[in-house]
This record gives C-alpha cells, sequence and structure tokens, in this order.
C-alpha cells in the first residue's frame, strides 16, 4: 500500500466515523443524505480527492496528501481553494464557490469555512458531522441531519425498511408504514428508525395508550 492509499483509509474512516458514506464517484446518488465522493469529476476534467454532498447538494472538498506532506501550507490551501470554484453545473450547490474547504493526511485535518473572508484554517483533525454541516449552513430540512445508515449488523429488510422511511419523510410524506415478515426484526427496526429520529431531527416522539 502506497502512502497515499494508506492516508486515503484513515479519512475513509474519519467520513464514516462522522456519519458519512464514502463512495466513488460512479455509485454516488443524490439520495445518500451526506456522501464524500472518491475523486469527484470538476469542470475542466479536474478531481476534488473527496467531493463532500448533504441531501443532494454540494458542500465542500477535501483536498488528501500523504501522511509526511505539510497539509496546512500555502500550496495545498491554493490548491483546494481553486477547486471549490469548479463545481460542474449538472450538480446543485449550497453555494458556488463551495463554502467548506478540509485539508488532510489522515494524521492532521485543518477546516476552512470561506464564506467568511479572510478565514484561517482550523485544526480540526476531525470531519465534523452531517448534522453539524447542516446547522453551520443553516438547512432547515429536518430530515438533512440523519448521518448515512450503516448496512453492517442490519439484515436487508432492517436496512431497506428505514431507508424508505427515511426517504419517504424527507420527500414530504407525514405518515409511512413498515410491514416485516415474522421474526424479521421489527423491534430493534423500530427502535434504531426511532433513535436516528430523535438524534438527528427535531421530530418528537409522541405516544398514544
Amino acid at each position: 500500500m502506497t502512502p497515499e492509499e494508506k492516508a486515503r483509509v484513515k479519512i475513509d474512516q474519519m467520513f464514516e466515523d462522522a456519519g458519512w458514506k464514502v463512495v466513488d464517484r460512479d455509485f454516488y446518488s443524490p439520495t445518500i443524505t451526506a456522501a464524500a465522493i472518491r475523486e469527484g469529476l470538476l469542470e475542466g476534467n479536474r478531481e476534488a480527492d473527496y467531493f463532500l454532498f448533504v441531501c443532494g447538494k454540494a458542500v465542500g472538498v477535501l483536498e488528501a496528501k500523504r501522511e509526511e506532506v505539510d497539509v496546512a501550507s500555502d500550496v495545498v490551501c491554493e490548491q483546494a481553494i481553486r477547486y471549490t470554484r469548479y463545481v460542474p453545473q449538472c450538480y446543485q450547490a449550497f453555494a458556488r464557490p463551495l463554502p467548506f474547504i478540509y485539508q488532510s493526511n489522515g494524521v492532521m485535518t485543518y477546516f476552512r469555512d470561506c464564506r467568511i473572508e479572510d478565514s484561517d484554517l482550523e485544526e480540526l483533525n476531525r470531519i465534523h458531522t452531517p448534522k453539524e454541516i447542516v446547522k453551520m449552513l443553516g438547512i432547515e430540512d429536518p430530515y438533512a441531519g440523519l448521518p448515512t445508515l450503516k448496512k453492517k449488523g442490519l439484515r436487508d429488510c432492517q436496512y431497506e425498511a428505514i431507508t424508505e422511511l427515511e426517504s419517504s419523510f424527507r420527500t414530504g410524506q407525514d405518515r409511512a408504514l413498515i410491514v416485516l415478515a415474522t421474526g424479521a426484526g421489527k423491534t430493534y427496526t423500530a427502535c434504531l428508525a426511532a433513535y436516528r429520529f430523535l438524534a438527528y431531527t427535531p421530530m418528537k416522539l409522541s405516544c398514544s395508550w
């Protein structure tokens, strides 16, 4: 494994720990709540190491380097800033240029909010969660802060049920029905869905006795 590949493994893990889904660009879908696209295509055949989307809209980029590179250097900063200006017109974006930049070598991670004039790099050493990004952007969509649901540990039917439930609410439905076969894990599915809504959205729990 090359030094660059080792750094990417660590960066992928940071994204996943924060609730993002890391995908290759051929597998990106706007239905993914928070996506970090590897080698995301920009205008002029440029590629962002990671092209970041929340609810189908571009929000930023991450410039990745191998561990021995100083990712806070002027050269890396200028490269990352340039990438925020080359969002293809086929993509929706929260702002043009993109508001957020990360620069990481897998050990040190820096963040910049480009909406703040002459802003400095902030040593962060992590990736913001989707919920934090939503708050910083002032997005009012109550479901925009949902982290990507991890499939590990879930049956296919449980994963599909929660994914489709969340999708239905994001598209404006105010009611949804989950139907699972006996023994499929309905209780766990309901608890996990309720936890995600209570923890990451303004939704409140209402019980009838």
